[in-house]
C-alpha cells in the first residue's frame, strides 16, 4: 500500500504534464495544426533548468521554493490518504506564494499578474473548498475513508469543479491571469530559467490535487482495478476544458468572479439542499 501511494505520488504529476502535452496537441488540431510533441511540457522544464537563473527581485527565487514544496506536499498528503481540509489549505498558501513572488519583482507586469491571479484565487479557491466540504459531508474529510458513491449523491459538485480546472488550466473563458493577449504569462512574467521551471512543476503538482478530488467521485480510495476509469475521467474533463477554451472568448475580470461563485457555489449548494430535504444527510 505505501508503495502504491509513493507511485502516486511521483506519477501523478508526470501524468499532468503528460496531459499538458496533449492539450496542446488537441487543440492544434481543433484549429487544424499539427502542433508540438506529445513530450514537449517535458522538453521545456528540461531546458528551462539548463539555463542560467535570472530574477529581478531577490526573493522570488524563495517564493518559487516554497510555491512549488506547498503544492508537492498538498498532493502528497493526498496521495498518502490524508485530510482533504488540510490538504487545500496548504495547496492555497502554494498559490499564495506564487502572487508573493510575483509582487516581489518590481516590475508593473508582474504587480498587474498578480492582481488577476489574486482574482483567479477569489474566483476558484470557495468553490474548491464547497467541493471539499460536500465530500466530507457525504462520506469522510479522510481520503483513506471516503465511500465510493459520491457522483450519485453530488454529481453537481464535480460539474462545479470544471470551471475551477479551466481557471487553473489559463483557457478561455477565465485565462484572466495568463492574460495571452495582453500580459502574456501573467504571474510569470518575470521568472525563467530553473525558477520559472519549479512554478511549472508546482502547476502540475495543484492540477494533480485537483484531478485527484474529482476521481473521489467515481470510486473508493486507492482502488485497485479501476486505474483506466480514473484516466478516462481526466481526460473527460480535460477534453471539455479544450472544448470550452476553443469556442467562448475570454470574460473580464469581474463576470470571471461572479459567474464562478454563483455557479459553482450555487450548484453544490443546490446539490447538498436536495440531499437534506430527501434526507440522506
Amino acid at each position: 500500500m505505501v508503495l502504491a501511494e509513493i507511485a502516486v505520488l511521483l506519477i501523478g504529476p508526470l501524468l499532468v504534464g503528460l496531459s499538458m502535452g496533449l492539450d496542446r496537441k488537441l487543440t492544434a488540431r481543433l484549429q487544424n495544426r499539427r502542433g508540438p510533441p506529445l513530450l514537449q511540457p517535458f522538453y521545456d522544464i528540461a531546458k528551462l533548468l539548463s539555463k542560467r537563473p535570472q530574477m529581478l527581485g531577490d526573493l522570488q527565487g524563495l517564493f518559487a521554493l516554497f510555491c512549488v514544496a506547498f503544492q508537492a506536499v498538498a498532493f502528497g498528503l493526498f496521495a498518502f490518504g490524508g485530510d482533504l481540509v488540510v490538504a487545500f489549505f496548504v495547496s492555497s498558501m502554494g498559490a499564495v506564494f506564487l502572487v508573493l513572488g510575483a509582487y516581489s519583482a518590481p516590475s508593473p507586469y508582474s504587480h498587474l499578474g498578480a492582481n488577476r491571479e489574486l482574482l483567479a484565487l477569489l474566483a476558484y479557491e470557495p468553490v474548491l473548498f464547497m467541493v471539499i466540504m460536500a465530500v466530507g459531508i457525504n462520506g469522510s474529510f479522510l481520503i483513506s475513508e471516503v465511500p465510493p458513491g459520491l457522483l450519485e449523491r453530488i454529481p453537481l459538485a464535480l460539474v462545479a469543479l470544471l470551471p475551477v480546472l479551466v481557471i487553473l488550466l489559463e483557457k478561455s473563458p477565465y485565462d484572466v491571469p495568463a492574460a495571452h493577449q495582453e500580459l502574456a504569462t501573467g504571474p510569470y512574467v518575470e521568472y525563467s530559467g530553473p525558477y520559472l521551471a519549479l512554478l511549472e512543476l508546482a502547476r502540475w503538482y495543484q492540477l494533480a490535487f485537483v484531478y485527484g478530488i474529482a476521481t473521489l467521485f467515481i470510486w473508493g480510495p486507492r482502488p485497485a482495478g479501476d486505474v483506466a476509469l480514473k484516466l478516462l475521467l481526466a481526460f473527460a474533463l480535460l477534453f471539455a476544458a479544450i472544448l470550452i477554451d476553443n469556442t467562448t472568448a475570454r470574460l473580464t475580470r469581474r463576470r470571471m468572479v461572479l459567474f464562478t461563485l454563483t455557479a459553482g457555489v450555487g450548484l453544490i449548494a443546490l446539490n447538498l439542499i436536495v440531499l437534506y430535504l430527501a434526507g440522506v444527510i
